[in-house]
């Protein structure tokens, strides 16, 4: 499975935490997969797996929920984006995730 195939199941998948855990074992998968792409593998999979940690055993609200999955849909897209990129696209579209999900993202 390739990273786009990944981040079409997640944006067709339902908001729950169950959906992110498959996000972050694929995005890990994928840089077992292709190393030279690992950063932008990584970035994903570390917010997905942060979502899990914090929300897990929590129930959240239905509107939460899909406000996080829109917000890591965006970041899959971006990193779908920068795969097709060249070397300096690439990085700057992974800084841009990396600074959106450090600066913006409170909730996890």
């Amino acid at each position: 499975m390739n990273f786009q195939d990944t981040a079409t199941r997640f944006e067709r998948a339902e908001s729950g935490t169950d959906s992110f855990k498959i996000l972050a074992k694929d995005a890990y998968q994928a840089m077992k997969d292709d190393p030279g792409n690992a950063g932008l593998y990584f970035v994903i999979g570390v917010a997905a797996q942060s979502y899990v940690r914090r929300y897990e055993d929590q129930g959240v609200a239905p509107e939460f929920a899909d406000k996080a999955k829109a917000t890591l849909v965006g970041y899959n897209a971006k990193i779908v984006e920068a795969l097709a990129a060249d070397t300096g696209n690439r990085l700057r579209l992974l800084g841009e995730v990396a600074l959106h999900y450090e600066w913006q993202v409170q909730d996890f």
